[in-house]
């Protein structure tokens, strides 16, 4: 063979390896796929619009069991809780597909986040104002004290529908859904004070109240993949959730006996909020 058409038919032979090594790149990231992964996430939460509700009832008698008056208050607090941050393990499964012919990708994603943060004030004063009525009547003030208080979130559950446009190794993409967390608040040393002819312990000894409740709330996500093997790709994307306002009661009944006088009634309420956490998280997967 003439040594200048062996040479063209040489080249000509190895064009399709240039255009596949060239194009190796963009044959990462399958056109389909469902996919599993592990990471990790920064957390940052606030705890807003903590609302705590008391109210009593009380009977009030003399030593020797005479009923004088029947008595009631009541009033509000909204203890601030700042902010709170933790680094939490991430767990991630999902899919995504191409659309056809175009750059866009759809798909959701399931993910868990333990996130591990909490909110709390101290000595937290519940004001009240109230009267009493019967042989004798009038009006007092008086407060809850509240050794504590404090609110945590500790497990997060996300679904996440998501529209993305690819760039041939990965893609970008931006999603929302809604969430199911665990949230857990805590009102530590509870006594009710009277202010009468003096200050009354009116509710007796302390007492304290707990509830754990599976709240639903919703996330906005936006993100970035980016795929570094064939069916190997990193996430990583920031999301901003809110719960929904979750509200819990208390109450105790008292006996609470003085030389002169003796209270006998409940102490009650409700206490409420939000919790908002946003987290920036990264994970690896692997697309099956």
């Amino acid at each position: 063979m003439n040594p200048r058409m062996l040479c063209v038919a040489v080249c000509f032979s190895a064009m399709p390896l240039a255009v596949q090594a060239q194009e190796a790149p963009k044959g990462l990231m399958p056109a389909n796929g469902v996919f599993a992964g592990a990471g990790g996430a920064w957390n940052g939460a606030t705890f807003p619009n903590q609302d705590i509700y008391g109210y009593g009832i009380s009977e009030i008698y003399t030593i020797l069991h005479i009923h004088v008056a029947d008595g009631a208050a009541a009033g509000n607090a909204y203890p601030k809780l700042g902010s709170d941050s933790s680094v939490s393990p991430v767990l991630q499964l999902g899919f995504y597909r191409s659309v056809e012919g175009t750059p866009w990708v759809w798909g959701a994603k399931f993910s868990y986040n333990q996130v591990g943060v909490s909110g709390s004030q101290e000595n937290v004063l519940i004001p009240q104002a109230g009267g009493y009525d019967g042989l004798i009547t009038g009006t007092f003030t008086g407060n809850y004290l509240l050794r504590s208080y404090d609110v945590s979130l500790n497990n997060q559950f996300a679904l996440v529908p998501f529209l993305g446009y690819s760039f041939g190794n990965g893609f970008i993409y931006g999603g929302a859904g809604p969430t199911l967390s665990r949230i857990t608040s805590n009102m530590n040393g509870l006594i009710g004070f009277a202010e009468l002819d003096h200050r009354y312990a009116v509710s007796g000894a302390p007492v304290s109240f707990s509830a754990s409740n599976w709240v639903w709330g919703g996330t906005a996500v936006a993100g970035i993949t980016y795929f570094f093997a064939r069916n190997w790709f990193l996430d990583l994307n920031y999301s901003y959730t809110a719960s929904t306002t979750v509200t819990n009661s208390f109450s105790n009944r008292f006996d609470t006996v003085y030389p002169t006088v003796e209270f006998k009634g409940l102490s009650a309420g409700t206490y409420s909020g939000t919790v908002n956490n946003q987290a920036l998280a990264l994970t690896i997967n692997y697309v099956f």
